[in-house]
């Protein structure tokens, strides 16, 4: 590694630092006002600099400030050559100057942390190169996340509303609702099944937490706004096999149940059915939009 040689500042709005000259990367720091730097590489728009702690990072070349170089003292002439003296009668000749030993081997500069007086994760001031966004800060909400993260809580809450509701009439009228905390977990592919086991609210609560984590992340980073996407997929397909399986335990009781496919079905199901499209769309919605 060459000796560090101070070749240029940073401006005094700051400036952005990439660990590559890689724009579409968030920044890895911020450079403070002021702080010397070396310039190693040229590429483009971008300059390859290294701070005095050894620090290497990509910066904005055309923000950097040329160092002024310093006022040379003149050079004073050199004094007349004084004639060496004769050695006296009798003296012992000269003896010869041992050669300088050699220096021993520097060791590699120990890898530093990070940049001197460096604001790690704060936003620049600093305008980036072309093709660059400009950093900001690391947790904005947005109209994605805010939809996913509403859809999310409605599927969490659907889980303790009823989703079911049957009326038998004979000798005389029987009616009862069913939570998903009462149906169990297999009959969204076994309705006939009568085994006990993880009740569908267990699965309800599940989806439901993961769709409002992805919605908190993709608040952070809109690319995980894909998350929230594939969680609100898997959750309309639990609700999916619950309507295919409901509508085959109504064809199962035949001619004797008198109430009819949608007259079963009650809000949960069609909250949670909402909640799951939410997560989706609000998903889609924060993969695409622009960062200000």
């Amino acid at each position: 590694m060459a000796e560090y040689s101070q070749t240029h500042v940073v401006p005094t709005e700051g400036l952005p630092a990439w660990a590559g000259p890689d724009g579409s990367a968030a920044p890895a720091a911020n450079l403070d006002p002021g702080l010397d730097v070396m310039l190693i590489e040229l590429r483009a728009d971008w300059a390859h600099v290294r701070c005095s702690n050894g620090w290497e990072a990509w910066v904005d070349g055309r923000r950097l400030v040329v160092l002024a170089p310093a006022p040379t003292a003149p050079t004073p002439a050199p004094p007349p050559p004084v004639a060496a003296a004769p050695p006296p009668q009798g003296a012992p000749p000269p003896q010869a100057t041992p050669p300088p030993q050699a220096a021993p081997p520097r060791s590699a500069p120990q890898p530093q942390p990070g940049p001197p007086s460096a604001v790690w994760g704060a936003p620049a001031a600093a305008a980036p190169p072309p093709g660059v966004p400009r950093p900001t800060a690391g947790f904005q909400i947005g109209a994605g996340p805010i939809v996913a993260l509403v859809g999310g809580l409605l599927y969490f809450v659907a889980g303790w509303l009823s989703w079911l509701h049957f009326e038998f009439r004979g000798t005389g009228s029987i009616t009862q609702s069913f939570s998903a905390y009462d149906i169990p977990a297999h009959f969204l592919l076994d309705s006939r099944s009568d085994s006990g086991g993880l009740s569908l609210g267990i699965v309800i609560l599940f989806f439901g937490l993961a769709c409002l984590a992805a919605a908190v992340l993709s608040a952070t980073n809109r690319r995980l706004g894909l998350l929230s996407v594939i969680a609100g997929a898997e959750a309309l397909l639990v609700v999916v096999l619950f309507l295919v399986q409901t509508r085959y335990i109504i064809d199962a009781l035949g001619p004797s149940f008198e109430s009819g496919y949608f007259s079963v079905l009650r809000f949960g199901v069609y909250i949670a059915l909402l909640g799951a499209i939410g997560s989706i769309v609000g998903g889609i919605l924060t993969l695409v939009q622009k960062r200000s």
